[in-house]
C-alpha cells in the first residue's frame, strides 16, 4: 500500500476521475451481480433433487398437466415407471384456515401421499413416509407454521380448512421453506390429494371420467436410461381407451417434459409451477456483458485521457531505475484496487436493490444466501480478469514510452486519439443497439395494450365469491343502493381471466358432421353484456329466466353454420345438448392477445340462479380509492372477515402483460445506464481530444480561423464517429429485435423507426455534450497555448 501512495494522491487530486470510474464500474458491476445471480439460480432450479434427471411431467402439445388418474393408469401398464406423484394447485388460492378468532389465508398444494418420498424437500419434523398417509394430515412450511402459530410448536396442532370446515386437519410435519425450485417458494402447506374432493369434484382421484383434464400435474420417475418419449405414440394409443381428450381427438400428442427442461419449456404449465423464458435469460446475459464492457471501455477512456497527468510520475520512476514491466504491473495493481473497491460498492448496491430487482426480473434473488467458496472464487477471478482487461491499455501506453520524451514534453504530441475514438465508437454502437431495442419494445407494448379487445369497460371492481349464494346476493343488493354504484354483475369468469378457457366440445357443423371445437364458456347474468359493451350482431331470443346462449361470430365461421342458426347441437358423446341461439356478438379477446384465441359461448342466466365466481361492480365518478374502501368494507362485513383481495379490472388486464412490462422496464434501466456510461466516455474523449488539439487550434486561430470553425471541426469529428457506430449497431439491433419478437409473438411494427429515434437521441445527447465541453476551449486566447512554444 505504501508503494501506491502516489496513486491515492492522484485519485484524491482528480476527484472527477475517481467518481466517474468508481460510479461507472460499481453500477455496471451491480447489474452484472444481479443478472449473474438470476442466471445461476435459473440454471440450477431443483439442483437438490437427486432424481431430477429421471423425473418427467406428463403433458400434451398444448400444456403440461393432466388428471390424477393418468398417473395411476400409466403406472399399471408401463413397468418403466418406477414411481409417480400427482400434485394440484386448485387449493393454492382461495383457501383459508379457520382459527378461533381469525381466518388466515394459506397457500396450499395438494399431493399424492408419497410427495416427500418422491421429491426431496427437507422435513424439519416428521417422517417422509408418514406425514401424508392420513387424509386429514397437513404439513406446514416454516413460514406457514409461523404464520398460524407464531413461535409455538406446530406439530400435533389441529386446524380447520375452509373447503372442508367440518373436519379437522392435524399438523404432522414441518418442512423447510421451498427454495430454488419449480414449486413456488410461497407455498405454505401440503395436504393429501383427497382434499381436492372438496375443491373440484371433476379433478378428484375418484372421478373416473377425468372431466377436468388439467386439474393436476402428474410426475413420473423412470428407471435409469429410460426416455419416456420413445413410447409416446404407444402411450397415446393406450390412453385413447381411458382419457377423453385423446379418445375424442382434442389432443393428439403425449409429451413427457423432464424436470430439468420444465422450467424453460415453451409448453406452458397448467399449474402454478415457475417457468421462465430462456430467451429472456440470454437477453439479460448479453445486456449484462454489454453494460460491463461499456464500463470497462469507459475506465480505459478515462485512464488514457489522464495519461498526460501520470506520464511525468512514471518517467521519474523509469529514470530512478524502474523497468517497463515494473511500470506495467504497477498500473495493473492500481486497476485492481479500483476494481476491487468498485466491486465491494457494487455488492452493497446490489443487496440494496435486490427486492426491487426480484420483482422486476420475476425471480427470487439471494446474493448473500448463494455465497460459498465457489462463488467467492468466481468473484475473485472476475475481479482479476476485469482489472487486467481495464488496466492493460493505460499500462501499455505509460510503460512503452521513452522517459526522456516525456520529460521533454513530446508525450502529448505523440499520443494519438485513435484509442479513445475506437472505444467511443464501440460504446456508441452498443448504446444505439440497446436504445433501439428499448424503443422497439416500448412501441410493441403500447400496440399490444391498445389492441382492440372487441369489448370496452369502465371502472369495474372485481370481487371473488367466497361465501354461499344467499350472502353474495345480499352483498349485491346492498351494493346497488350505494350512490356511486352503476351496475352489479354475477359472472363465472371474465374476459381477462382464463377460467373456462379449455372447454372442448363436439358440435354438428353445417355439413351435419360432428366437429371438435374449443370455445371459451362464460356464464353471467344479462348485465354482463352491458358491462362490457359487447357488440351484439343478431338478437334472436329475449333473455328469460332460463339459460339462453350467445355465441361469438367465429363459432359459426368455424362450424360453417349460418349466423341465423336457431340452435347448436352437440354429439351423443357430449350428451346431445341443444344450445338455443339467443344472439351473436363480435369476437372478444380473452386473456392476453398474444395467446391463442378461441370462440366464446356466453350463457346468460337469471342472476339469482348463478353461483358466481366473480362479482363485478361498475362505479361512476373519480374517487376510486374511496369507492373501493367502502365496497371492501361492505364485502368484508358480508363474508364475516374472510381474507380477500378485490381488484380493479383495468389492473387485472395490465397484470396479464406484467412479463412484458417488466422486461421493458429492465431494458429501459439498462439502456439508461448505457447512455450514462456512453456519455461519460464521450466526455473523456472530448477532454482528451481538446487537450491534444489546443496547440493546433491556437495556430489555426492565429492564421484566421474562428471559434465557430473550431467548434464545427470538433462537432464533425464526434458526428463522424457516431455515423461509423451505426454500422456496428445495425446487426446488434437486428438480433435484439428478433429476440424481442420471439418473446412477444406480435407482429413487428416499424423497427426502422426505433433505430431512427435512437440515433437522433444519441446524436443529440452526444453533440450537445461535445458543444458544452468544447465551447470554452474554442474561445480561449491562442496566445495562452502558444506562449510555451
Amino acid at each position: 500500500m505504501k508503494g501506491l501512495k502516489t496513486y491515492f494522491t492522484f485519485l484524491n487530486k482528480n476527484k472527477m476521475f475517481t467518481l466517474v470510474n468508481m460510479g461507472g464500474l460499481s453500477i455496471s458491476l451491480m447489474f452484472v451481480l444481479l443478472i449473474a445471480n438470476m442466471v445461476s439460480r435459473q440454471l440450477s432450479i431443483d439442483k437438490e433433487q437427486p432424481d431430477a434427471s429421471r423425473i418427467y411431467a406428463f403433458g400434451n402439445e398444448q400444456y403440461i398437466g393432466s388428471h390424477y388418474l393418468v398417473g395411476e393408469i400409466l403406472s399399471t401398464q408401463y413397468p418403466e415407471i418406477e414411481d409417480w406423484c400427482a400434485v394440484s394447485n386448485l387449493a393454492y388460492t382461495g383457501t383459508y384456515v379457520l382459527q378461533e378468532t381469525r381466518k388466515v389465508k394459506l397457500k396450499i398444494l395438494a399431493s399424492r401421499n408419497n410427495f416427500f418420498q418422491f421429491f426431496y424437500f427437507k422435513l424439519l419434523s416428521g417422517r417422509p413416509d408418514q406425514v401424508l398417509t392420513d387424509k386429514n394430515s397437513i404439513v406446514l412450511t416454516e413460514n406457514g407454521a409461523r404464520k398460524l402459530f407464531g413461535n409455538e410448536p406446530a406439530i400435533g396442532k389441529a386446524l380447520r380448512l375452509s373447503a372442508n370446515s367440518q373436519e379437522t386437519y392435524t399438523v404432522t410435519g414441518i418442512m423447510k421453506n421451498i427454495g430454488n425450485s419449480l414449486f413456488p417458494s410461497d407455498i405454505e402447506a401440503i395436504v393429501p390429494y383427497d382434499f381436492i374432493d372438496y375443491i373440484d369434484k371433476s379433478s378428484s382421484m375418484h372421478e373416473r371420467n377425468m372431466n377436468n383434464a388439467g386439474g393436476a400435474t402428474v410426475f413420473a420417475r423412470f428407471h435409469e436410461g429410460t426416455n419416456p418419449n420413445d413410447k409416446a405414440t404407444q402411450m397415446l394409443d393406450y390412453l385413447k381407451k381411458y382419457y377423453w381428450i385423446y379418445a375424442l381427438g382434442y389432443m393428439k400428442e403425449v409429451k413427457w417434459v423432464s424436470m430439468h427442461d420444465f422450467h424453460f419449456s415453451e409448453i406452458p404449465s397448467n399449474g402454478t409451477f415457475l417457468q421462465y423464458s430462456f430467451t429472456k435469460v440470454v437477453i439479460f446475459i448479453c445486456v449484462g456483458i454489454l453494460i460491463l464492457l461499456m464500463a470497462v471501455f469507459n475506465y480505459i477512456s478515462m485512464s488514457v485521457a489522464q495519461t498526460s497527468y501520470r506520464a511525468k510520475e512514471m518517467a521519474t520512476r523509469r529514470l530512478l531505475g524502474s523497468s517497463r514491466p515494473d511500470i506495467f504491473w504497477r498500473m495493473i495493481a492500481e486497476s485492481f484496487l479500483l476494481t476491487l473497491g468498485a466491486f465491494l460498492l457494487a455488492f452493497l448496491l446490489a443487496r440494496a436493490v435486490e427486492p426491487f430487482a426480484s420483482d422486476l426480473l420475476q425471480v427470487n434473488l439471494d446474493l448473500t444466501g448463494d455465497l460459498n467458496i465457489l462463488t467467492l472464487s468466481i468473484y475473485l477471478a472476475g475481479i482479476l480478469l476485469l482489472s487486467l482487461l481495464a488496466g492493460f491499455v493505460p499500462a501499455t501506453l505509460l510503460s512503452r514510452y521513452n522517459p526522456l520524451d516525456i520529460v521533454k514534453g513530446n508525450f502529448r504530441r505523440k499520443t494519438k486519439v485513435v484509442y479513445l475514438r475506437g472505444l467511443y465508437i464501440t460504446q456508441s454502437s452498443l448504446t444505439l443497439a440497446m436504445l433501439t431495442c428499448a424503443i422497439y419494445l416500448s412501441i410493441q407494448l403500447y400496440n399490444i395494450l391498445h389492441e382492440p379487445l372487441g369489448y370496452s369497460y369502465g371502472n369495474i371492481l372485481n370481487y371473488p365469491a367466497l361465501v354461499n349464494k344467499q350472502k353474495l346476493q345480499t352483498f349485491r343488493d346492498k351494493a346497488r343502493t350505494l350512490p356511486f354504484v352503476n351496475k352489479v354483475c354475477f359472472t363465472q369468469g371474465t374476459p381477462a381471466d382464463l377460467q373456462g378457457e379449455n372447454n372442448a366440445v363436439q358440435i354438428y357443423n353445417g355439413k351435419g358432421e360432428i366437429q371438435n371445437i374449443r370455445w371459451r364458456h362464460l356464464t353471467a347474468d344479462s348485465t354482463f353484456i352491458h358491462l362490457f359493451h359487447l357488440n351484439i350482431i343478431n338478437n334472436h331470443l329475449p333473455v328469460t329466466e332460463e339459460t339462453t346462449y350467445f355465441f361469438s361470430d367465429s363459432v359459426f365461421n368455424a362450424l360453417g353454420l349460418s349466423h341465423d342458426a336457431d340452435y347448436l347441437r352437440s354429439s351423443p358423446q357430449m350428451g346431445s345438448m341443444h344450445y338455443p341461439v339467443a344472439g351473436t356478438f363480435k369476437d372478444i379477446k380473452s386473456g392476453s392477445i398474444l395467446d391463442t384465441q378461441y370462440p366464446t359461448m356466453l350463457s346468460i342466466m337469471h342472476p339469482d340462479s348463478i353461483y358466481p365466481w366473480n362479482i363485478l361492480i361498475e362505479v361512476t365518478g373519480n374517487e376510486l380509492t374511496y369507492y373501493k374502501k367502502e365496497l371492501d368494507s361492505l364485502y368484508s362485513e358480508t363474508i364475516e372477515g374472510i381474507p380477500f383481495e378485490s381488484e380493479w379490472y383495468h389492473n387485472q388486464v395490465k397484470a396479464i402483460y406484467k412479463d412484458l412490462t417488466n422486461l421493458q422496464h429492465t431494458i429501459g434501466i439498462f439502456t439508461g445506464a448505457a447512455l450514462l456510461i456512453s456519455l461519460l466516455g464521450l466526455t473523456a474523449m472530448s477532454l482528451y481530444f481538446i487537450a491534444q488539439r489546443k496547440r493546433d487550434m491556437a495556430i489555426r486561430k492565429v492564421f484566421g480561423s474562428s471559434s465557430r470553425q473550431e467548434m464545427k471541426r470538433l462537432i464533425q469529428f464526434a458526428f463522424s464517429s457516431l455515423v461509423i457506430s451505426i454500422i456496428i449497431a445495425l446487426p446488434l439491433a437486428y438480433i435484439g429485435i428478433m429476440q424481442i419478437n420471439r418473446i412477444t409473438h406480435y407482429q413487428s411494427t416499424m423497427p426502422w423507426l426505433s433505430g431512427i429515434i435512437a440515433f437522433i437521441t444519441v446524436t443529440a445527447i452526444s453533440l450537445g455534450s461535445v458543444y458544452l465541453i468544447s465551447r470554452n476551449a474554442t474561445r480561449e486566447n491562442p496566445i495562452k497555448n502558444l506562449k510555451t512554444e
